[in-house]
């Protein structure tokens, strides 16, 4: 009769260092299957995972979202299916599938129906943090997910709390329910987005670890080359074959929308600095005591749009506003619309006192002036103002300028003749282009002919 050493030893090449024991795959293979199963048990978790989730995000509560996270089952599912393609259990993978399906529906359809049981106005900020995945929340979910196969393995899952935590399965799901509920699909798709990508994730990093850890058959270990028998095929059919590619190319195809996602949100921090820094910098200018309280923004199809909420010891004019939007369009090359909400404050110490609110007050003797606000209409107001705002900003002086309206392709053409101690760059030309054809509602191609300061001065002396 055949002990379970000599079948130990059919099995197997010889063990390497880092690979764990035979018996301990075994075991480790008992536990993942007896936990990944979809019973009552399992349901029940993510009933009350889901429950304690969705509240915990409608109540923007992270410490019961937390709490959440540690009592979700849907780690076990993932890492049976990581375990069960690596070693070629197809049966624990269709059970593994089963529950990792079923669990992800239960969840989003609970979480919507507890939305609607009890309606709140706003999605909080819990919620909205998981409506915009990226690549690093894709890196998180590798890590965590190595952290929780790798404790599996020789530490018998001492970690898998922390893990749970960092990987944050449940919310996700509980947040696609949320927006659905709310009728916000396109945030309901990135919290479907992040949930898949941790999912995929700790699936191909799990596979990793437990072939590293030495679990793989006779079968599995010819289809990776850990065999000596000389019939080996082209790699990537043995990774068609053995169906192990497909959740590595899944891997690929989410990393795509995440990477795009990344990059958008890393275009987004650098103008909030661009536009927060000039703002900083030109109220310093126009009220020193004025400080930003919060700033947002938002563009349209040309113009950005930015709220900006102020506190300041001294008015701040319609013309003032004007100067900032100035400053942004150049910095931003595209047309910019400030609203600021101003606080005015009295700033107070032992000697003295700035009051914004004494310009409020009308004087003795008041004198009624009826302000009327000049709107530029004609393409040569429009092009005069414009170009003048820009070349304040770097002290440039508009001399002349000519324009052609071309009908058949409804372009205006303008030339422009500058005074400027430098050369102007493209971005400046886009800038003007960018505004001009805001203003114009047409195409508008800028050239520019610059006359520098020593040209000037060469022709005077020749004079």
């Amino acid at each position: 009769m055949t002990t379970s050493m000599e079948r130990e030893t059919n099995i197997e090449p010889k063990k390497k260092k880092y690979q764990i024991d035979y018996f301990t795959r075994e075991s480790i293979t008992e536990k993942i299957s007896r936990d990944s199963q979809p019973d009552t048990y399992y349901y029940i978790m993510v009933v009350l995972s889901c429950t304690v989730a969705t509240y915990g995000l409608l109540s923007n509560s992270t410490a019961v979202i937390i709490g959440a996270m540690l009592i979700a089952p849907l780690m076990n599912p993932i890492l049976g299916s990581g375990l069960a393609l690596i070693t070629g259990n197809n049966p624990l993978l269709r059970v593994t599938i089963k529950a990792e399906f079923i669990g992800a529906v239960l969840a989003v359809a609970l979480s919507t129906f507890l939305t609607l049981l009890l309606p709140v106005s706003d999605l909080t900020s819990e919620v909205l943090s998981r409506t915009s995945p990226t690549l690093i929340d894709l890196i998180i979910a590798l890590t965590s997910g190595a952290a929780g196969a790798y404790a599996i393995c020789y530490r018998a899952g001492a970690t898998l709390p922390g893990v749970a935590i960092a990987t944050a399965l449940m919310p996700p799901l509980c947040v696609v329910g949320i927006t659905l509920a709310k009728q916000e699909y396109h945030l309901a798709g990135g919290a479907l987005l992040l949930f898949i990508a941790n999912m995929v994730a700790i699936n191909v990093i799990a596979m990793i670890i437990f072939q590293f850890a030495g679990f793989n058959t006779s079968l599995m270990a010819h289809y990776l080359n850990l065999d000596t028998s000389k019939e080996k095929g082209p790699i990537l059919s043995r990774l068609v074959d053995r169906k192990i590619i497909y959740p590595i190319l899944l891997l690929v195809i989410v990393s795509i929308p995440l990477i795009l996602l990344l990059k958008t949100s890393i275009e987004s921090d650098q103008r909030e600095k661009i536009i927060r820094n000039t703002l900083e910098d030109g109220l310093a200018v126009m009220a020193p005591d004025a400080a930003i309280n919060s700033l947002n923004f938002t563009r349209d199809d040309t113009t950005f749009l930015i709220n900006v909420d102020l506190h300041s010891a001294q008015i701040i004019l319609p013309e003032d506003i004007r100067k900032l939007e100035n400053s942004l369009e150049y910095k931003l090359t595209a047309p910019v619309q400030i609203v600021a909400d101003i606080s005015m404050i009295q700033r107070v110490n032992n000697e003295g006192a700035t009051d914004g609110y004494k310009s409020l007050l009308p004087e003795s003797n008041p004198e009624v002036v009826e302000v009327v606000e000049l709107k530029t209409s004609t393409p040569e107001e429009i092009i005069a103002q414009v170009v003048n705002e820009k070349l304040q900003l770097i002290d440039g002086t508009l001399n002349d300028f000519s324009f052609a309206y071309q009908q058949g392709t409804g372009t205006y053409n303008v030339l422009l003749a500058v005074t400027s101690e430098e050369s102007l760059d493209t971005a400046f030309i886009r800038t003007l282009e960018t505004i001009l054809e805001e203003e114009l509602k047409r195409k508008v191609i800028v050239t520019l002919a610059p006359v520098k300061i020593e040209d000037l001065e060469s022709i005077e002396d020749t004079e």
